[in-house]
């Protein structure tokens, strides 16, 4: 296990359960240099189910905090809202059991989309720990305008000592645990997991930043059916077959990966030619379906 070194006592580790209490309101940054600070909102979902096209939204929790890009150690809560969402598709036990929320809880309850839309139009930068499953449920009910990050896929957490991206994993691992599956817990998790006091210098929330003002790129791969080519590419795990249009696609996360991944694919694939296309995916359409 990854354990931060820190926590290592006489071959024990002591937990804290984490609410969420540090986290300070200041409505109003505006007296405070305005270049020098940045607008992260982090947002949760909690849902029916996990189909993209049959399930709907139960509960949001999202929260936006305004960091000091100087140091990222002084930040305040600017913003914040969470809210059940009462559904006529009756709630699985397994759910429930997840979840713990009940039909009686979300009973007449509805999100207010118009202070979901004024969050994200106040923050620079969204982010999710599945951004793609939260954005996309996100996106049947309001339009938004901002750079998208993951806070799984797009901290380096291997590179950090880590070799699981479970939020409650990555949790434990530094010291601390949280009643999860709930919107509001998730992101508050998610907040004090990135802005670890752990770190003196370059937190996972500054990474974090960083990737967000960067393009993402897809290979999308284009050949005659050629069984042995599935096979190679299968094996791969990077590319997941689009049956619409019969291509491989996969995401990379920078242009240096492209460019060893071109040359693999020339070698492997194309028989020196790359004949497929390459889309750069900007930051506002990162983790779009």
């Amino acid at each position: 296990m990854s354990f931060l070194k820190t926590l290592d006592s006489n071959d024990s580790i002591k937990l804290y359960k984490y609410r969420g209490e540090d986290l300070l309101t200041k409505n109003d940054i505006s007296g405070f240099e305005k270049k020098d600070f940045i607008n992260v909102c982090f947002v949760d979902l909690e849902t029916t189910g996990l189909d993209y096209n049959s399930d709907v939204i139960i509960e949001i929790g999202i929260k936006t905090i305004s960091f000091n890009k100087n140091n990222f150690k002084e930040f305040y809560v600017s913003r914040a809202y969470e809210s059940y969402n009462d559904t006529d598709k009756p709630l699985d036990p397994e759910v429930v059991q997840l979840t713990g929320i009940t039909k009686d809880m979300i009973c007449d309850k509805k999100i207010d989309w118009s202070i979901v839309e004024e969050i994200f139009d106040f923050s620079d930068v969204a982010v999710a720990h599945n951004a793609e499953f939260d954005r996309y449920f996100l996106s049947k009910n309001i339009d938004f305008n901002v750079s998208w990050s993951c806070s799984k896929a797009d901290v380096d957490w291997k590179k950090r000592g880590f070799l699981n991206t479970k939020l409650e994993l990555l949790s434990i691992w530094h010291g601390f645990f949280y009643e999860s599956h709930r919107a509001m817990n998730d992101v508050n998790a998610t907040i004090h997991l990135l802005a670890h006091p752990s770190y003196d210098r370059y937190p996972p929330i500054e990474e974090l930043v960083e990737q967000s003002s960067k393009s993402h790129y897809q290979i999308i791969n284009k050949f005659p059916y050629n069984p042995k080519l599935v096979n190679v590419i299968k094996k791969r795990r990077k590319y997941k077959y689009n049956p619409s249009d019969k291509t491989w696609r996969g995401l990379f996360r920078s242009k240096a990966s492209i460019d060893l991944e071109l040359e693999w694919l020339k070698k492997n694939i194309y028989n020196g030619y790359f004949t497929g296309d390459i889309v750069e995916i900007s930051p506002e359409n990162k983790y779009k379906l």
